[in-house]
């Protein structure tokens, strides 16, 4: 099983929405089980995971029932909870058989963070061409750095044929590897998440679609998760109970 870990120090990066995009797009391309772990106090792709159709796509819950949720504190105090069980919630996704886990964390650079990025295969940090993104990347950078987990930047809500956006690729090769597969900036990815859907979902054929499928396929071979034969039919709710169903199912 790989892990695939999305980082980034800065807020409205895009690591949910590259995040959930992945795991749909790995689930498609017939690897077998795929898991998430929501490790942002925000809990947008657990709000995204509720809406979506059940399909075989796990959220995993790490943090023990029982703990506050009611404020931003109590959140976060759960999310630090939650990182502190990657250890053991690993190998035991892997025994049931798993190829795949994806890791969504906050916008900071905290032990949560850390913690996360220690157990990565791979970090995505996804990165919006804006001087203020790019200011901010050094601090993520050097926390992968730190703990030498590979990363790979995310050029992501771009502007097509926009000066900045190439500027913002050499800006980032200073400090390491561009993905050569970048997100153009598209409604389609909000009105796509209103029914828990991605846009390779919505719409299959759209020029969106085509990039996440680019992204993925780079990402998949740079982590080094080789595809298996596609499966007939995918586990919906695995026994272990490190993995949580929905509300009211």
């Amino acid at each position: 099983m790989k892990v695939l870990v999305t980082a980034s120090r800065k807020g409205g990066s895009g690591k949910t929405v590259v995040t959930r995009h992945l795991a749909v797009a790995a689930l498609r391309s017939g690897i077998g089980k795929v898991a998430m772990v929501d490790l942002d106090p925000m809990r947008g792709l657990s709000r995204w995971w509720q809406r979506r159709p059940e399909d075989g796509l796990e959220l995993v819950q790490l943090a023990p029932e029982g703990l506050p949720s009611a404020t931003h504190e109590d959140r976060a105090g759960a999310a630090l909870a939650a990182a502190q069980q990657l250890n053991g919630a690993i190998p035991a996704l892997r025994a049931q058989g798993y190829g795949l886990l994806l890791i969504d964390t906050p916008p900071a650079a905290d032990e949560i963070v850390r913690l996360a990025v220690k157990a990565a295969d791979l970090v995505l940090v996804p990165v919006r061409p804006s001087p203020d993104d790019l200011d901010a990347v050094g601090e993520t950078a050097d926390l992968v750095a730190g703990l030498s987990r590979p990363m790979v930047f995310i050029i992501n809500s771009a502007t097509k044929r926009a000066r900045l956006t190439g500027d913002a690729a050499v800006a980032l090769s200073q400090h390491g590897t561009v993905a050569p597969s970048t997100l153009h900036r598209s409604d389609a990815y909000a009105a796509s998440a209103l029914d828990g859907l991605t846009v390779q979902e919505a719409d299959p054929r759209g020029a969106p679609a085509g990039e996440v499928s680019a992204l993925w396929g780079y990402v998949s071979k740079r982590s080094g998760l080789l595809a298996s034969e596609p499966v007939s039919e995918l586990t919906k709710r695995p026994a272990l109970k490190l993995v949580g169903g929905r509300k009211g199912k």
